[in-house]
């Protein structure tokens, strides 16, 4: 979440996204599909009417109240406010907020397929493996109902997710810190190949399907083998437990605090420091929005 901050940040603050899109932030997207599976596995049997039951409560409510209340102010920004339909229809058709859009349509077919296929994993890779090719193979579209089509690429990373959860207790003994290591090495080297090839900058566009399978394995594979080494950090958790209501402000908090700083004359201008306290600002500002909310709000929150 903090990384999809920095993105937004620099969208709006440098006026323009100067670091691609497949650097850092594709990555961290497909880090949330990938513990969003993690959680979907338990011990117990899956319960389907359970688990509809959270989507609803936990994504649905909170994507139509946090929307529909954000609305009106991101219309006014932007002077696009011409009547009500203009405003509520990309929220009913699923065009806000693409991301929540795409992980609640995942995680009910998602659902399903442990459903019909009774946790079978034959099943599961070969459904897996076919709604990353159908990703590949279909027209992208920036406006697809409910974000459907991203939600066919978060799919294997969920199912992904959730066998690494089921044998976590077997794999943990071979994870090492110093894998880590190597593997952030491999990993600059194949960001440096990417910037090289000038992907292209959409939500996720795939180019090339063999180098995003090696850069989201490699990445993967580096973030579990560096959890055991990584510290508690106390900010960092509570961000990501409530990381869902930080994306609904994720776009307009560093809209807002880049129109002020560039009003007050702190814009860009080509130096770092001025960006990385524009970030901090950025993080601290929707921080405290969202402990508000969790505090005095809370059939707002997850």
């Amino acid at each position: 979440m903090i990384t999809i901050l920095v993105f937004h940040t620099e969208v709006h603050y440098k006026a323009m996204d100067i670091t691609p899109y497949y650097i850092y932030t594709t990555n961290a997207i497909v880090l949330f599909y990938w513990i969003s599976g993690y959680l979907f596995y338990k011990e117990t049997p899956f319960d389907f009417i359970h688990k509809f039951k959270s989507i609803i409560k936990n994504l649905v409510i909170p994507y139509f109240l946090f929307t529909t209340v954000l609305a009106i102010p991101k219309a006014l920004i932007h002077d696009k406010f011409t009547n009500i339909y203009n405003a509520f229809t990309p929220i009913l058709f699923g065009n806000t907020s693409w991301f929540i859009c795409a992980l609640i349509v995942a995680e009910l077919v998602f659902s399903i397929l442990l459903t019909f296929s009774k946790r079978n994993h034959i099943l599961l890779s070969i459904a897996s493996i076919g709604c990353f090719i159908l990703y590949i193979l279909l027209p992208q579209s920036l406006y697809n109902f409910w974000q459907w089509q991203d939600a066919l690429l978060a799919i294997p990373f969920l199912y992904i997710g959730y066998v690494y959860h089921q044998y976590e207790s077997t794999i943990s003994p071979y994870t090492k810190p110093a894998y880590a290591a190597l593997l952030s090495v491999a990993l600059l080297f194949i960001k440096a190949y990417e910037y090289h090839l000038n992907l292209p900058l959409k939500n996720i566009m795939i180019e090339n399907p063999l180098l995003f399978i090696v850069d989201m394995l490699c990445f993967l594979c580096m973030v579990i083998n560096l959890i055991a080494a990584i510290p508690h950090q106390r900010m960092i958790e509570w961000t990501g437990k409530q990381s869902l209501i930080y994306y609904f402000f994720c776009s307009g908090i560093p809209l807002l605090v880049s129109m002020i700083l560039n009003r007050i004359d702190f814009s860009y201008d080509h130096l770092t420091y001025r960006f990385i306290l524009t970030v901090i600002i950025v993080y601290l500002l929707t921080s405290f929005i969202v402990w508000l909310i969790d505090r005095y709000i809370p059939l707002m929150k997850k």
